[in-house]
This record gives C-alpha cells, sequence and structure tokens, in this order.
C-alpha cells in the first residue's frame, strides 16, 4: 500500500495506453466513414491486414507472398511457421472485428506486464524508461496493428518463470516468443543479467529446436524462410545494403519488448556513476539508431524514388 501512494505512476500509465487504444478506435471509425489522406488510410491496420491475407495463404504457402490491395506493400512473409498456429483464432474472424479483438489483447495484455513489472522491477528510474520506450513501441504497434505485444508478452512470461526458478515453463515461452526470430536478443541480455546460467541455456535451446524441427523436415520451407529474411524491400532505401534487413529486424515498434530487454539489463547493475553512463550512452543509441531507422524508411523513399 505504502509503494502504491508514493509511485501511482503505473495507474496513470495504463490510463493513458487506454486513451491512446480507444483513440486509434475512434480514428479507425472515421477513417472508415469519411476520406483522410490516402497515407493514414493505408496504413491503419496495415500489419495486421498483411498477416490476415499471408495467414489465408495457409500453411502450406506460408512463405509466399499474399495478394494485397493496390498501396499495400507487398512484403514477404519472415516469421517462424508455427506463427500461423498462433494467429489461427484470429485468422477466423472477419478482419472488421479482428481489428478491434487485437486492440483489446494489446491493451490487456500490456496492462498485465505494467502492473506486474511494477512490483518486479525496483528502480522507478528505469521503470519510467521502460514505460517511455514502450509508449512509443504502443503507438506503432496499435497503430499499425502488429504483434510486437504478443513477443513482449511472451518474453514476460518467460521471465516471471525465471524468477519463480520454473526453467521448464521460461524455455517454452520463450520458444513460443521466437516466432519473430529477433526476440533470441533475450537471451544474452538474461545471461549478461546473471539471471541464467550456461548450463540453463538447454532449457530454452531445447524447445526452440523441437518447434524448428520441420524446417529440417522440409529443406525447401527453411529455404523460402531464408530467402525471405534476407530479400531487399523496394520500400525502404537506405545508405548501406543492410538496411532493408536491420528494418526488418530491429523497427521502431519493436521497442515494445526491446524496453523490456532494457529493464532486464539495468535491473542486473549496481546504482553508481558507472550505470548512469551507461544508461545515457544506451539512449543515445538508441535514439540514434531509431532516427537512422526512420529516416531510412519514411525520408529516402521520398528524397530518392
Amino acid at each position: 500500500m505504502r509503494i502504491e501512494r508514493e509511485y501511482p505512476f503505473h495507474k496513470y500509465f495504463i490510463c493513458f495506453l487506454a486513451f491512446i487504444t480507444v483513440l486509434f478506435i475512434a480514428l479507425r471509425i472515421l477513417i472508415n466513414l469519411y476520406d483522410f489522406p490516402l497515407l493514414l488510410e493505408i496504413s491503419r491496420d496495415v500489419d495486421f491486414n498483411i498477416l490476415l491475407r499471408g495467414f489465408h495463404n495457409g500453411l502450406r504457402d506460408f512463405y509466399k507472398i499474399a495478394e494485397m490491395p493496390s498501396g499495400i506493400p507487398d512484403w514477404p512473409p519472415y516469421y517462424l511457421y508455427f506463427w500461423y498456429f498462433l494467429f489461427l483464432p484470429m485468422g477466423l474472424i472477419p478482419f472488421e472485428i479482428g481489428v478491434y479483438v487485437w486492440d483489446a489483447l494489446r491493451l490487456i495484455s500490456v496492462s498485465y506486464i505494467i502492473l506486474k513489472s511494477y512490483k518486479i522491477f525496483g528502480n522507478r528510474k528505469d521503470l519510467f524508461i521502460f514505460y517511455g520506450l514502450l509508449t512509443i513501441g504502443y503507438l506503432i504497434d496499435g497503430w499499425f496493428n502488429n504483434v510486437n505485444f504478443i513477443i513482449l508478452f511472451f518474453l514476460f512470461l518467460s521471465y516471471s518463470f525465471v524468477n519463480e526458478d520454473e526453467k521448464l515453463f521460461a524455455g517454452i515461452f520463450f520458444t513460443l516468443a521466437t516466432f519473430k526470430i529477433n526476440s533470441l536478443l533475450y537471451l544474452p541480455v538474461i545471461m549478461v543479467a546473471r539471471k541464467i546460467k550456461f548450463r540453463d541455456l538447454l532449457y530454452y535451446l531445447i524447445p526452440f529446436f523441437i518447434i524448428c524441427l520441420p524446417y529440417l523436415i522440409f529443406p525447401d520451407f527453411l529455404s523460402q524462410m531464408l530467402n525471405n529474411w534476407l530479400s531487399s524491400d523496394t520500400n525502404v532505401q537506405g545508405l548501406t545494403v543492410v538496411d532493408s534487413i536491420l528494418w526488418k529486424a530491429l523497427q521502431p515498434s519493436h521497442l515494445m519488448f526491446i524496453s523490456f530487454l532494457y529493464i532486464i539489463f539495468f535491473e542486473s547493475l549496481t546504482e553508481g556513476k558507472r550505470k548512469k553512463q551507461i544508461r545515457i550512452i544506451i539512449i543515445i543509441l538508441f535514439g540514434a539508431y531509431y532516427i537512422y531507422n526512420s529516416l531510412v524508411v519514411w525520408v529516402f523513399p521520398i528524397l530518392l524514388p
């Protein structure tokens, strides 16, 4: 009770996310009813639309580019195959209903994480930074209706089981999060944070290996996925040949779960001058990378058609 009286901002933060969600829902309704700039109309829920159309391709053609309406990027699928089964309930719901269910799931899961994180992590400064980075990710994930909140939810459950020394469940939920392969970043972070030992990696790598067995049984499936990973998106232009790949790996919306990796790491550091310096460096690197990343996606395609 004393802690809640002293630090009530986590409750205000949940209210703020609820406000954002309601605002985005209202904007969706208005966009459906009235004419808005084409960029707004195309971008709203675009990721959910791509995921739904990809799902309707079926598991056999999981890595084939789905046919998209005019104006929607034809980005090739690059999730691990089991996303098909995770998304299955949403794939059976019409798009017009599914987007609202997805909004609700995002708000509920992130609110749960905020309430639990407030009790797990003791450093309020890092918690506040976590909330700030999470908000950026939430805004982008919510507008495009992407899936990064699902990754955050699975990684949070994995971390919770780590704290309870339930290694098997920690490994299972980590594996579920790897439908986006950049979730593997979680492992080095919890190792550096001394949450697990080297031998504990087996609890994470074994279920990950098991779930990836279909790629060994069907090597063509694996080659399709790898080709999609390495494909260059015509929408993404930059200064280097790897900009398109980096865009896939670390988008601004990924701050939803990268912010969680941030607080895990900083919770393990002893408070002091060194920690403050590392914190400043990390925040600067975050800002520099995502400013460049945004320029690559939004500015360069306009200036360099």
